[in-house]
């Protein structure tokens, strides 16, 4: 009996060490610490933005795959848009790539907040540019700093989304998220497919963007995604991100989109970033 359960204490091991990485692509509050706790339920070992006194994007960068950060964790997340997920995709053939995304709106309103609320804990105005007397910086939330984080994001998923367009196999360990507009059922979905043990099977020709392209007829896990980091945005939040949107010429009907290349049509771009429009 001891040595049954040694063998199979030694064979769970095995699974576990060889279980594919997932990385998620996106950025910070889209929906991260919920997925961090997910995967950690479905018995991942989670690196939510830095672990082993590292951050894992960075690593990719430095493409130090003998970094403890990706050595010893199988789930990434928080920043994955600051990531070169072209060497992950290389150095993990077999990896799996979520871009985790939410609508525009509520991912300004979200970001803007969090660095009010910093900003404010450091005596720092609410609103305006970096500020000198918060100690870690990066905690400008202008309407310039809004407008820049509108087009790095709609660069980042486009180049994302072109890249593991360009191939089946890529096409097939690939998937888009949104955390806080899907159902339970519709993460799951794509969760459980994106992870399936054998991606030879469930094949699919088209991305993965939406649960109506899963060719999987159910999902496996029905866990409903934590609502991990709930903090209440205040009103003036909304308001101001609403106006600056408006200002910027963001136009509203795409304010609920989760892919925001279609609204840097609306608004002035400079000569640089217009090639972005025209890449392909």
């Amino acid at each position: 009996m001891r040595r049954a359960l040694h063998l199979s204490s030694l064979f769970f091991a095995a699974l576990t060490a060889a279980r594919d990485k997932v990385f998620f692509l996106g950025p910070m509050k889209t929906g991260t610490t919920s997925l961090s706790k997910l995967f950690t339920e479905r018995g991942y070992k989670t690196c939510h933005g830095e672990c082993a006194g590292e951050t894992w994007s960075t690593m990719t960068h430095a493409h130090k795959a003998d970094s403890k950060s990706l050595r010893d964790h199988d789930a990434f997340m928080d920043h994955g848009d600051h990531t070169d997920f072209e060497w992950l995709n290389q150095t993990y053939p077999t990896a799996r790539f979520v871009l985790n995304t939410r609508s525009l709106r509520n991912w300004v309103v979200s970001k803007a907040d969090h660095m009010r609320r910093k900003r404010v804990s450091a005596g720092c105005p609410p609103w305006g540019s970096d500020c000198a007397k918060d100690p870690h910086g990066f905690v400008s939330n202008s309407n310039t700093t809004i407008r820049r984080w509108i087009i790095s994001q709609a660069e980042h998923q486009r180049r994302v989304l072109d890249f593991f367009n360009g191939s089946r196999s890529l096409r097939n360990r690939f998937v888009v998220v949104d955390v806080e507009g899907q159902s339970a059922r519709s993460l799951n979905l794509l969760l459980d497919w994106v992870t399936r043990s054998d991606v030879s099977t469930r094949k699919t020709t088209d991305p993965v963007r939406t649960p109506k392209s899963v060719p999987l007829s159910h999902a496996v896990h029905h866990t409903e995604a934590p609502d991990a980091n709930s903090n209440a945005h205040s009103s003036d939040t909304r308001t101001r991100v609403t106006d600056v949107l408006r200002s910027l010429r963001v136009p509203a009907s795409c304010w609920e989109d989760t892919l925001y290349f279609g609204c840097l049509k609306g608004m002035t771009l400079t000569r640089s970033e217009k090639d972005i429009l025209c890449e392909k």
